[in-house]
């Protein structure tokens, strides 16, 4: 069997809370991790790496998913790596720019990459299409990577080398910041 058994004795928390923290006997509800609010004695809850992967979409899914469509996303806009390492880095990563350090995407693949993250902003297949999306994958393209893009991946992007973004345009010019500049100016 692939799968082992787990020791059902090794979290003693009760169902009503079953997260532990690290700190022993400390047992929180779901609701309250990464809350912004610190409840665990050793500030476990609100880890920053942890926090960044509760965000995302669970690691297995990503890794069919890629796998599924290799031929499309290997090399070219994912980068170099198994479909298990690139799903991890693409849970584990707080940004695009650590995601780009982490798999050394080339400056071509790191502009497919924020094509693709654009195209998924935007809800508009066509731009994925465009870059060779197959027939099909689109639904669950969106499920996985919209959970990627909403955790704040792509908040660094105009850090990225040679990359120009639409993202910082887009905010200042949409209609609530225009009416704001009526005020200030």
């Amino acid at each position: 069997h692939a799968f082992t058994a787990i020791d059902q004795t090794s979290n003693q928390c009760p169902k009503s809370k079953p997260w532990p923290c690290r700190t022993p006997n400390v047992c929180l509800s779901f609701a309250l991790i990464c809350d912004g609010e610190i409840d665990c004695p050793d500030e476990y809850d609100e880890d920053p790496d942890m926090c960044t992967a509760k965000d995302r979409p669970a690691e297995e899914h990503l890794q069919g998913f890629i796998n599924k469509y290799r031929r499309w996303l290997i090399p070219n806009i994912l980068g170099e790596g198994t479909p298990i390492e690139l799903a991890t880095k693409l849970v584990e990563s707080r940004t695009i720019v650590d995601y780009a350090k982490d798999v050394h995407l080339t400056e071509e693949q790191a502009k497919k990459l924020v094509q693709f993250f654009n195209g998924i902003k935007s809800g508009k297949q066509i731009v994925l299409l465009l870059l060779g999306m197959p027939l099909g994958a689109w639904t669950e393209l969106y499920e996985l990577f919209s959970r990627i893009y909403k955790s704040g991946f792509m908040d660094t992007v105009d850090e990225l080398p040679g990359v120009q973004s639409t993202e910082k345009r887009f905010r200042w010019n949409s209609y609530p910041y225009q009416q704001m500049r009526k005020w200030i100016a």
